[in-house]
């Protein structure tokens, strides 16, 4: 008996002969049908032929008695459950890798009995094999069986240290208040190392909030977290904080982590526990809201300004302009000076609310930013502002500052940023002549350029395409991406010139990207650029096949197609040459694996032939399950013809073929069983 014939029997509803191939000699066509049987109706018959599948004593190999357990699951057979346990449990010592199967089934029937059979389990943990434990306690973990909670506490201490980061995930994915004491000791106690403590901490993130805090009589659970919340991984401080902002008491401690961070002699704290009480105050304001907060204030102010690590200056300016809203923008314009983090400062001074914004930030930052005695740091942040918050009648101070050769070069670049960032249509003429005045500096009129890009003003097209053959790397670069705004063929063809194989790496990604935002005018150079790609570097390669499959239609699926099934360089004539690097090349690509996922996902009738290839001898096999999933989705008679013959002709059976045959037999009205 061979695999299509078993497969012939499915599609026929034939379940007698489906049990009767589960005895074949055939160890291929046994294993097939008993998968099969799965999807069969759970009559006496069907659950006798299973049952007697997982207790064949001459079954060499663990093949039928794996798929004799993921019938069982998904049929779903409660009778079954006393066997899958003895199954599961002799699976810890017999070396025949049924834990997965056993668990997965057990997990599919679920109930009373399962979670029993599991936790009466608990106490071989210990001395159980590694991945059998681990399957276990993973399904102890999914089945959030909160009958598992104190068995698991009483073993804990014995299962340390090596089993304890997976018994405390179990037990926060159950999720259960009565583990919270023995979470919050292991999070607090030093003996803990990293991985451990951070695991305590995120299970006891997962506790329902409304429970919080815990029941833990001494000392304070705030107090317990307190050695967390400094601790040296990032991770673990991060959740710590967010724990102790659940409560009063504790976001008084993270005040006090704020005080004593700030003065000299304070107890020492990691700057990312610092930073972690700002960013969590500027996540939820409104919890740290007090009557009088001027002191409040002052803390954040005071790390804003004086905190050594950037990033602590950085969430500090969060938190404070979340905290004080309007009240900030004082303290958030000086901070524009801050070279480390003015571009973030920037950003938070453009959110500030109206009419705080209007009527006094930005008329004060156009002054300053004309202001000659200002930092260029300061300025370029004001110009940043202007741009971000759409002051169109800034642009006067914007242009005087670009035109002007005395200005610092790094001011001017801001006016130009911020110009493009206003998209002002005056701006483009002494843009463009920047852009191409070779006397100015390379910084500069790249900078230029990229603004041309976000204006997008059609006749400064000719200035951006003689850029992007400049002799200049940043003014080239910028060039190519501000390609990207203009949606002609003219600009579309000029970017097909980067990208060759012997091209710059960084112009050819951000040539194809520049197509990408083009558009429909880009496509015919798109499907040039496909039909040429052998050579191309990998990554630009991936690029190109997403530009491709951003369009829809027959002329890019042929593309796509051609990618997908083309032999990969260095094969030609079916013989294997040495390319550069005197590399020899394997037969399947990325590239050709990307573009044959993307060929799966266009499931309408006219793709049939395309997602047909895909299924041919010399595709890729890992295109094989996504194309057929694509037939199906089409759901028409010959889809399924299609999906039928491959399955029929495979010479390698996978769980999934018998999905889509049970896909078919359904749309067909095929039923296994009575």
């Amino acid at each position: 008996m061979s695999i299509s014939e078993v497969m012939r029997m499915r599609m026929a509803g034939d379940v007698a002969g489906l049990c009767r191939a589960t005895r074949s000699e055939n160890h291929d066509a046994a294993v097939y049908a008993t998968a099969m049987l799965g999807s069969a109706v759970r009559t006496p018959e069907v659950v006798r032929t299973l049952r007697l599948c997982l207790t064949r004593e001459d079954e060499p190999l663990p093949g039928l008695r794996w798929h004799a357990l993921v019938s069982l699951g998904r049929l779903r057979v409660e009778s079954a459950v006393p066997l899958i346990l003895r199954t599961l449990a002799e699976s810890d010592h017999d070396r025949q890798q049924l834990d997965e199967p056993a668990c997965e089934a057990l997990l599919a029937i679920g109930g009373p009995e399962v979670v029993r059979g599991l936790v009466d389990l608990c106490e071989r943990l210990r001395s159980g094999r590694g991945y059998w434990t681990v399957r276990v306690l993973d399904a102890l973990a999914a089945l959030r069986a909160p009958e598992a909670v104190t068995p698991l506490l009483a073993l804990l201490w014995a299962y340390l240290p090596e089993l304890a980061v997976r018994v405390v995930r179990t037990l926060g994915a159950i999720g259960d208040p009565r583990a919270a004491s023995a979470l919050l000791v292991l999070a607090h106690s030093p003996a803990s190392d990293t991985h451990l403590r951070r695991a305590a901490v995120q299970a006891l993130h997962a506790l329902p909030a409304a429970e919080w805090p815990p029941p833990h009589r001494h000392p304070a659970v705030e107090q317990l977290l307190h050695i967390p919340q400094r601790d040296p991984d990032p991770d673990t401080a991060r959740l710590a904080t967010a724990l102790l902002a659940r409560t009063e008491d504790g976001r008084a401690h993270l005040w006090d982590v704020l005080r004593g961070a700030s003065e000299q002699d304070g107890p020492e704290c990691p700057p990312h526990a610092v930073a972690a009480v700002c960013a969590r105050i500027a996540a939820e304001p409104g919890l740290f809201a007090v009557p009088d907060p001027g002191e409040h204030h002052a803390l954040l102010t005071h790390h804003l300004r004086a905190a050594a690590a950037p990033p602590v200056r950085r969430a500090a300016a969060g938190a404070l302009a979340a905290y004080a809203g309007a009240g900030a923008a004082g303290e958030l314009v000086a901070a524009l000076g801050d070279a480390h983090i003015g571009d973030t400062v920037a950003d938070l001074v453009a959110a500030l609310p109206e009419p705080v914004l209007s009527e006094l930030v930005l008329p004060a930052l156009a002054d300053l930013f004309t202001r000659p005695g200002e930092s260029v740091a300061r300025r370029r942040g004001a110009a940043r502002v202007l741009g971000l918050a759409g002051r169109t009648d800034a642009a006067p101070v914007l242009l005087s500052a670009l035109a002007d050769d005395t200005t610092p070069v790094g001011v001017r670049a801001s006016a130009a940023d911020a110009l493009g960032a206003l998209r002002h249509d005056a701006a483009a003429p002494p843009l463009a002549a920047l852009a191409t005045d070779e006397e100015q500096p390379g910084t500069l009129r790249a900078h230029a350029v990229r603004a041309l890009g976000s204006i997008g003003a059609p006749d400064t097209l000719p200035v951006v395409l003689a850029c992007a053959w400049s002799p200049h790397e940043a003014v080239r670069g910028r060039a190519v991406v501000a390609l990207g705004a203009f949606p002609v063929p003219e600009a579309a063809r000029a970017l097909g010139e980067f990208v060759t194989p012997g091209a710059e790496p960084d112009l050819a990604r951000a040539a194809v990207q520049a197509l990408r935002e083009i558009g429909g005018p880009a496509l015919p150079v798109l499907v040039q650029l496909a039909a040429g790609a052998d050579g191309l570097p990998e990554d630009v390669g991936h690029r190109l096949v997403g530009a491709l499959a951003a369009h829809p239609g027959a002329e890019t699926t042929g593309a796509l197609l051609g990618l997908a099934t083309a032999p990969p360089p260095g094969l030609r004539d079916g013989k294997a040459y040495v390319t550069s690097g005197a590399r020899r090349l394997s037969r399947s690509t990325p590239v050709r694996e990307v573009a044959s996922l993307a060929l799966t996902e266009r499931g309408s009738a006219r793709d049939l032939t395309p997602l047909t290839a895909l299924l041919g001898p010399d595709s890729w096999f890992g295109a094989h399950e996504p194309a057929v999933q694509a037939l199906l989705r089409i759901g028409t008679e010959e889809a399924y013809e299609h999906v039928l013959s491959f399955c029929y002709g495979t010479k390698h059976f996978y769980t999934w073929h018998v999905g889509a045959l049970d896909a078919v037999a359904a749309a067909r009205g095929i039923r296994l069983g009575p």
